[in-house]
């Protein structure tokens, strides 16, 4: 992944890297990112994109980073990566975010993400 890259896919994960806890959203900051990060428990978003080639992510609308509630054998944390392909759907991924490994993927059912222009 080239230079211009990189900078553009860190600003959009500290503009919209967040975590649910319970009912409530509370944003990660950069530093408990790199903390996660260093302790083993993430990995980071820009190897996790360039794992995901083969789903055609055209152009990234949204990436979570959320605390993996329901697998408690699996990684504590996962992604959660709302894109557009290069057919304009607007496709939803949830990827384990040590491991890289695909959940699931999903359309977004929300008309108001399709790109119809």
């Amino acid at each position: 992944m080239n230079y211009s890259k990189s900078i553009l896919f860190l600003i959009l994960l500290l503009l919209t890297l967040s975590v649910s806890a319970d009912d409530d959203e509370e944003e990660y900051t950069p530093h408990e990112i790199k903390a996660l990060k260093t302790a083993g428990k993430i990995t980071s978003l820009e190897h996790i994109l360039d794992q995901l080639n083969q789903f055609g992510i055209a152009r990234l609308l949204e990436v979570e980073l959320i605390k993996n509630r329901d697998h408690p054998d699996n990684s504590e944390y996962l992604y959660e990566i709302e894109y557009i392909d290069h057919q304009g759907m607007v496709l939803e991924l949830e990827v384990d975010a040590l491991t890289s490994q695909v959940l699931h993927l999903n359309e977004d059912d929300d008309p108001h993400h399709r790109d119809d222009d």
